[in-house]
């Protein structure tokens, strides 16, 4: 006999809910059960759905300002409670997949579903076990706690004291971590973990809404020795523009485009220059790697940058000059920042939280 799914909600505004997601579904897998992944928004109104994500990039990487003033207000008002109607299809498509797979775990890494869930029948809503994982770090936002779920799952202590401050009781949340991709907690080594000398490996993974982001790819190109791979993610183009800024600087760097083999690659890197998005901030804390900020989205990511501030690795180098200045101060005196900015790191690291949440969900599921 198969066993029951645990069934998982995510949706594609921000990579932290994806990445949690595909995380725990790995994880579950791995463990021996089944995961089902949906994205019920994306499958109710698939061209609706990318209009808005594609509204959200737009937003956050050109106009963050703008977003913020939407974030803070969702965080304040009940503007999203109260449009729910306007999800009528989401919530139609959740039901039918719940209806269908009849889940006695459902978990979800986006809070709206949350709220579409308490719309379920009794009946319904009480044949199974509803998990709530956080993706936020530090400040939480209020959609997270203004809907009913049996568990929550937060990624540390101190993310579990704001969530609390927004009335969710202490006993019902647990501070497991962040659920990155379990490769994440494999026992191979990191060749990242060893000291760099004068050849460190650096990754830049660039983000389209940092209007320097090219000059910062030149600057690192230029410095003698250093090992620099720029992701270029998903389009095309992005690959096109800076294979042309670079110009006979393309030769000093590899381009990556978009790969499931994250787990790897940041093993092996010295450093990591990036936005301070959700995934990319919980996976550089588990692999161990140095993290450069290039930029800090208002309000979303404020708590990502807390985080690491928190763990006492915040460097924010929002240009070329500024990382270079950094990474060399690192590096300095046989690496001694560097040795600190890792053992820092490695204290704060939880590569295992999808495997134990895992176990957790897996619990129930036959409970």
């Amino acid at each position: 006999m198969n066993p029951l799914p645990v069934l998982i909600l995510t949706a594609a505004f921000g990579d932290g809910h994806n990445a949690a997601a595909q995380g725990l579904a790995s994880a579950i897998r791995l463990r021996g059960g089944a995961a089902h992944v949906a994205d019920p928004f994306a499958e109710s109104r698939p061209k609706l759905n990318d209009f808005f994500r594609r509204l959200y990039l737009t937003l956050i990487n050109r106009y963050p300002h703008f977003w913020n003033l939407f974030y803070v207000a969702c965080h304040h008002l009940p503007l999203i409670e109260n449009t729910l109607f306007v999800n009528q299809p989401a919530y139609l498509r959740l039901r039918q997949i719940i209806e269908t797979l009849r889940p006695r775990v459902i978990v979800l890494t986006f809070p709206v579903y949350a709220h579409l869930i308490a719309r379920l029948p009794k009946e319904l809503r009480t044949s199974f076990q509803l998990i709530t994982v956080v993706t936020d770090s530090i400040s939480v936002h209020r959609l997270w706690s203004s809907a009913q779920a049996d568990l929550w799952i937060v990624p540390n202590q101190p993310t579990a004291q704001s969530l609390h401050a927004l009335g969710i009781p202490m006993e019902k949340i647990r501070p497991v971590g962040f659920p990155v991709d379990p490769r994440f907690a494999l026992p191979e080594a990191h060749s990242g973990d060893e000291l760099p000398g004068e050849s460190p490996r650096i990754l830049y993974l660039l983000s389209s809404g940092l209007h320097g982001g090219p000059q910062l790819a030149a600057t690192l190109a230029d410095q003698p020795n250093w090992e620099i791979t720029i992701g270029t993610g998903r389009d095309p183009k992005v690959a096109a523009r800076i294979t042309a800024f670079l110009g006979s600087s393309r030769k000093n760097v590899q381009l990556l485009g978009w790969t499931k083999e994250m787990p790897s690659i940041l093993a092996r890197q010295h450093f990591v220059i990036g936005k301070a998005g959700g995934a990319l901030t919980q996976e550089t804390i588990s692999s161990r790697t140095p993290f450069l900020v290039t930029q800090v989205v208002p309000g979303q990511e404020e708590g990502n940058f807390a985080l690491l501030k928190e763990i006492g690795v915040a460097q924010l180098t929002p240009d070329g000059p500024t990382a270079v200045r950094v990474i060399q101060q690192a590096l300095a005196d046989n690496g001694k920042g560097w040795k600190e900015w890792k053992s820092r790191l490695a204290a704060a690291s939880k590569p295992d939280a999808s495997l134990r949440l895992a176990d957790l969900c897996l619990s129930l599921n036959h409970a």
